[in-house]
């Protein structure tokens, strides 16, 4: 179950995360569409402590190749962190493909 801080985190990182250049799409793409009714996508993972601060946040995405992936995980950490209001080590960037 989430809470509603949890989905508000979620929803801020995924636009921040989407406006970085070189980032194509969250990992779910069309599946977590599909399934968007079901569950909440889970490209996007916000873990809270009991005072309700991000205590990790884990994100999914899938880079352009035409972008050096190191840099855009980089940057994704940081838009994330600040979204978030997060320290950056909170923050677990995994690069599932490249298209």
């Amino acid at each position: 179950m989430t809470t509603p801080r949890a989905d508000a985190v979620s929803a801020a990182v995924t636009d921040a995360v989407l406006a970085v250049p070189g980032v194509a799409c969250l990992r779910p793409g069309l599946r977590g569409l599909l399934h968007a009714a079901v569950r909440r996508p889970g490209a996007v993972r916000v873990a809270l402590d009991t005072t309700g601060s991000v205590r990790a946040l884990h994100i999914e995405i899938v880079a352009r190749s035409q972008y050096r992936t190191a840099d855009v995980a980089r940057a994704v950490r940081a838009a994330a962190a600040g979204a978030a209001a997060a320290p950056p080590a909170a923050v677990k960037v995994t690069v599932t493909g490249l298209v």
